[in-house]
């Protein structure tokens, strides 16, 4: 367990061990008043007795109450939405080609699941796991002064109730990645049906998407019942084993009460010694268990962690020049095998302060080399030298899909500040309207307008602009065009585009076709 965010419970278990102290004292009381008020008949001391019985009971309950019981569970949760924050801190620190390495359903499961059993596992592991290895060497040691014959038997047990236990557990460390993964799986389909709700009536393939969810679900199912099985399994043996060593010894207790080396109050003190120490030995053995069978979720969070901390592919590639890209000779790849081949360019000079048109068929790597320049796409999809500015981590880009929250249009600008003058070359007349996230009640052209309000607003030294005209009307895609033209100089503007609406403002027009960049600039 690799995190830094979650703290250790030195206090904590401080308090678990002074509980555990208070619980040990009233088979201590049960042997007295057996001992030496019953079986000597001293009544006057029952009164006492009752007294500081009823005490401890009393500390010793509202103690392990909330010291043993609700304590770690607290900080299990607590533990839980501190992992959940960090990692999808983590997520968002993520580059681009780490990213698309897993599938959404296992960033869903890892926020999720994976959290939820490494926050209660670090608590266990540094709470429970030290507070009842402490409590079961303190039974031990008062065993051993009561009896060495006894504290042989008591680590006999120990030691069978823990090979059990632990052996019990090995068919869950196996099947819980394969379960896990599969939770994946399952995450993901139902995640794509809500999300594309929509569109799924829409086409009327609702028995297509059922059926499909149907047999990963059926799959899933049979895969949770047989982890359940061993899991609930492996919690039921340490209680049974328990029983069977109980009876052993009464049996031997009893002899010895019998021979005389054992009273009958100490025999029903270390009964209760007994008892207690099946708890701490069934609760060590359980973390081990636990921590075995969920390693799969340590390791993703753990993982994660460190791969929001790999440096930039491209940082050997970035200059402070006046140039935002340059390139001799670049062949780039939409996979890593060479068959993935999307197109070459040579002599590619994008200036700062210029506006670039980038325009080609579907399909023949447009966005994607936008992409490449933020980094997003790995270095490995491509061939050939290449250097882009420092700049080019201040960029903003406008791209799809669309996504909102629930609010006005100032809580859609997600904190950017909202400019005026923007609102009103982009023609907004929604800036009143309440947004539903849920289902977006903006037209396809507000949620273009609302996309674009948000880019330009930043004062970002580069912009990338995917389709910024889409959807737009006529007198607002002249508005923007105007705009882009007045912005030109101070900033670096690519665009992405199928027309010829920005070819006279811009001041170089990539064409990709047949697999190569060709360059129409102007003088």
């Amino acid at each position: 367990m690799k995190t830094t965010v979650l703290k250790k419970y030195h206090g904590y278990i401080l308090l678990m061990v002074l509980s555990f102290l208070v619980s040990m004292v009233y088979p201590y009381l049960l042997e007295y008043l057996v001992d030496h008020i019953l079986l000597t008949e001293q009544w006057e001391h029952l009164t006492w007795w009752f007294a500081l019985t009823f005490v401890t009971v009393l500390l010793g309950g509202m103690t392990s109450f909330y010291f043993l019981q609700y304590t770690p569970i607290k900080l299990g949760i607590k533990n839980t939405f501190i992992l959940e924050r960090a990692s999808l801190r983590n997520i968002l620190r993520l580059s681009q080609p780490e990213y698309v390495k897993e599938e959404k359903g296992y960033y869903y499961n890892l926020c999720s699941n994976s959290c939820a059993a490494y926050g209660d596992l670090h608590e266990e592991i540094h709470l429970r796991l030290i507070g009842n290895v402490i409590f079961a060497v303190m039974i031990l040691a008062v065993i051993f002064y009561i009896s060495p014959i006894l504290t042989v038997f008591f680590l006999f047990y120990m030691i069978v109730l823990a090979v059990i236990s632990l052996n019990a557990s090995k068919p869950l460390f196996h099947m819980q990645k394969d379960v896990v993964e599969k939770q994946d799986v399952y995450l993901g389909r139902s995640r794509n049906i809500i999300e594309n709700k929509t569109g799924i009536n829409a086409l009327h393939v609702d028995g297509f998407f059922s059926d499909r969810f149907y047999d990963i679900s059926e799959k899933y199912c049979k895969h949770i019942l047989r982890y359940r099985f061993f899991d609930y399994l492996a919690q039921y043996m340490p209680g049974q084993i328990s029983q069977i060593f109980k009876v052993c010894f009464l049996f031997i207790a009893s002899m010895m009460v019998m021979r005389g080396a054992l009273t009958l109050g100490v025999l029903l003190m270390v009964y209760h010694y007994m008892d207690y120490l099946a708890d701490p030995v069934a609760t060590i053995c359980g973390i081990v268990m636990r921590y075995r069978s969920s390693k799969v979720h340590i390791d993703r969070v753990d993982n994660l962690d460190a791969q929001s901390q790999l440096p930039d592919q491209n940082a050997l590639h970035k200059t402070e020049k006046e140039y935002l890209f340059k390139t001799e000779s670049l062949d780039l790849y939409k996979g890593p095998e060479e068959q993935d081949y999307l197109f070459s360019a040579e002599k590619m000079d994008i200036k700062k302060g210029g506006l670039y048109v980038l325009k080609g068929e579907n399909g023949s790597g447009k966005t994607m080399f936008l992409n490449f320049l933020l980094g997003n796409v790995d270095a490995s999809f491509s061939k050939g030298d290449f250097h882009v500015s420092q700049d080019i981590d201040q960029t903003v880009m406008l791209t799809y899909p669309f996504f909102a929250v629930d609010g006005n249009l100032e809580d859609n600008l997600f904190g950017i500040p909202l400019q005026k003058a923007l609102t009103e070359i982009l023609n907004i007349d929604f800036a009143e309207k309440e947004i539903d996230s849920s289902n977006i009640n903006l037209s396809y052209g507000q949620q273009q307008k609302l996309s674009l309000l948000r880019v330009l607003s930043q004062d970002a030294p580069v912009i990338f602009l995917d389709e910024p005209l889409s959807n737009l009307d006529i007198q607002t895609q002249e508005n923007v065009i105007r705009y882009l033209e007045e912005i030109k100089g101070s900033r670096t503007i690519i665009a992405v585009m199928h027309g010829k609406e920005l070819d006279e403002v811009a001041d170089c027009i990539y064409t990709i076709k047949d697999h190569y960049i060709l360059a129409g600039c102007n003088s």
